[in-house]
């Protein structure tokens, strides 16, 4: 196939509606890879029947569908196991509205009634900072294992949704992992599948460093370390 017959990828952008940012990183994280990359000027290329599978992924991303969902959906467009994970996406959107309608009538009640700023208290931890050798590595095995998406302004990828209960923020801190100043971090993450999000962490560079276990006092749980040493403790929600 000739260049003629491939688009750029800044007439892929066009045609499919995805910015190139958001095209070079599905191709980073291989889940919408180009036709051709110029082994010399490393342009991506595409051909125009990818832009069928670039514009579902476009509104799949636009409903807030994870990566590695995203995926699935892509191998199992029309199978029970596409329908499930829209199916689970959707009972976790609900969620979030429902969260949301809390807020607002929460808001709507402080409006109405008043509020005693005396008596407001907020002490849930909404944020972890961890350090970082390997910032791309790293980056990339959040987004593969999670399906999570950095925020490269903040240095961070979200958790939830804004001003609800599921909100938070892991912040990747490249300057304290590579001068040795801290040492590795080690937080704990729920997740739906304990067994099914091990492998994927593994599969997507993670060490090993207990599989999954149990014990009397808490829930089915494994640890695995990041690209950059931090200690990740999975648990079964």
């Amino acid at each position: 196939m000739s260049h003629r017959e491939l688009l750029s990828i800044g007439e892929f952008s066009v045609k499919t509606g995805l910015s190139i940012p958001a095209l070079r990183h599905y191709d980073e994280v291989g889940l919408l890879p180009p036709a051709r990359v110029d082994p010399g000027t490393g342009y991506r290329r595409y051909r125009l029947d990818q832009a069928t599978q670039a514009t579902l992924i476009r509104h799949l991303r636009s409903v807030d569908l994870p990566i590695d969902q995203i995926r699935t959906m892509l191998a199992e467009q029309s199978g029970p196991d596409a329908a499930a994970v829209l199916h689970a996406h959707r009972e976790r959107l609900l969620e979030r509205a429902h969260a949301i309608t809390r807020l607002a009538e929460t808001i709507g009640r402080h409006y109405e009634e008043g509020t005693d700023m005396k008596t407001v208290k907020e002490d849930r931890v909404v944020q972890v900072t961890v350090p970082v050798r390997d910032l791309d590595a790293t980056v990339r095995f959040y987004t593969e294992a999670f399906g999570l998406d950095y925020d490269q302004s903040i240095s961070s990828f979200q958790f939830g949704a804004w001003e609800t209960d599921s909100f938070f923020l892991l912040t990747l801190d490249a300057s304290a992992g590579t001068d040795g100043r801290f040492g590795p971090a080690m937080f704990g993450l729920y997740v739906d599948d304990l067994d099914g999000a091990h492998a994927a962490a593994l599969a997507s560079g993670a060490a090993l460093v207990q599989p999954p276990f149990e014990t009397d006092y808490a829930p089915r749980r494994s640890v695995v370390a990041d690209p950059s040493g931090n200690r990740i403790s999975l648990t079964q929600r």
